[in-house]
């Protein structure tokens, strides 16, 4: 009796869940309790909270060697509410984006503006892709306070999922800035994932490969009759690996 393997891979983020097929055969007891497996396993894949759908993405557009900015404001550049706070960072990033198209660079990005909570100070955490020479031109186009660049590592230390716990921390405490608004904000163009869905032998598990690290893992679980697993883990770094595009979205015709 075979199961089903679904894989979602991000970059260098693999998403894994494995589960007990049903079969033409069974009883409608059985069947029953594999369908409530195969449910329990897909729901691990549907990333509905801010904070698992943000780490998907930037597991599958930012790498070692990316940068993460903090960018605060000098009293006089102070903005007086976020929506002022965003256009001005939104005005950088689109002089960032003019500047890497006339040398044929890709810009992509995805931030947040904290410090909009009673006596917070306004600033702006960026994940923004590397190419390389980037500091001097981030330092010029910032000139409304200070910035702050270091370049981004992950490991078992410094996962994705920490990344987007952290630039998720302050919505989680004090709440959304508006009722249903995303919590951050993404470039254009960014890839998206797909799963794929395979069958494979009933005596096989969930394992992660040799050099892959294990980063979260349930079960396997069963109910007597089905069976249901799922797995986290990250591939080792390889600065060679290609980037997948983002698929462009043909317009409608009118």
């Amino acid at each position: 009796m075979p199961k089903i393997l679904k894989r979602i891979r991000a970059g260098r983020m693999v998403y894994e869940v494995l589960y007990t097929a049903p079969a033409a055969g069974d009883s409608p007891k059985a069947r029953a309790q594999k369908q409530k497996a195969s449910t329990l396993a897909r729901e691990k894949l549907n990333f509905r909270t801010s904070v698992q759908k943000l780490e998907r993405t930037l597991a599958d557009n930012f790498d070692n060697g990316d940068l993460f900015l903090t960018t605060t404001y000098d009293g006089k550049y102070l903005p007086e509410n976020r929506d002022r706070a965003m256009r001005r960072l939104r005005g950088v990033l689109s002089k960032l984006r003019a500047a890497r198209k006339a040398r044929g660079q890709p810009l992509r990005y995805i931030y947040v503006t904290e410090g909009c909570y009673p006596g917070g100070r306004i600033h702006h955490h960026l994940v923004i892709n590397s190419t390389g020479e980037d500091l001097e031109e981030l330092r010029r186009l910032w000139s409304f306070g200070d910035i702050e660049l270091r370049r981004l590592v992950f490991d078992k230390d410094h996962t994705y999922e920490d990344l987007a716990s952290y630039l998720t921390k302050e919505p989680r405490e004090w709440g959304h800035p508006r009722v249903g608004e995303r919590t951050w904000t993404p470039s254009l163009g960014l890839v998206r994932s797909e799963p794929e869905c395979m069958e494979i032998p009933d005596s096989l598990t969930l394992a992660p490969p040799p050099e892959a690290l294990a980063v979260s893992k349930t079960g396997p679980e069963t109910n007597g009759y089905g069976e249901w697993c799922w797995m986290k883990y990250m591939l080792p770094y390889s600065p060679r690996r290609k980037r997948p595009r983002a698929k462009r979205k043909r317009r409608k015709k009118e």
